[in-house]
């Protein structure tokens, strides 16, 4: 993946979890339960991007 792909995909994922923390059931969670669900979103995002890392997964044009 080049350099630009790897700044949008990042760019990507704050602009949709900025986008799911704006809902107003979420909002009523509290910011303990909030953040702890932002934690765990983040871990298996990361998680995954190293799995395919990893296991050399390659797309060809």
């Amino acid at each position: 993946m080049s350099q630009t792909a790897m700044i949008m995909s990042v760019i990507s994922l704050i602009g949709c979890l900025i986008l799911v923390t704006r809902n107003s059931q979420l909002r009523s969670l509290g910011t303990g339960k909030t953040m702890r669900l932002v934690a765990i979103w983040a871990v298996i995002i990361v998680g995954l991007v190293l799995v395919i890392q990893l296991s050399g997964f390659r797309i060809q044009p």
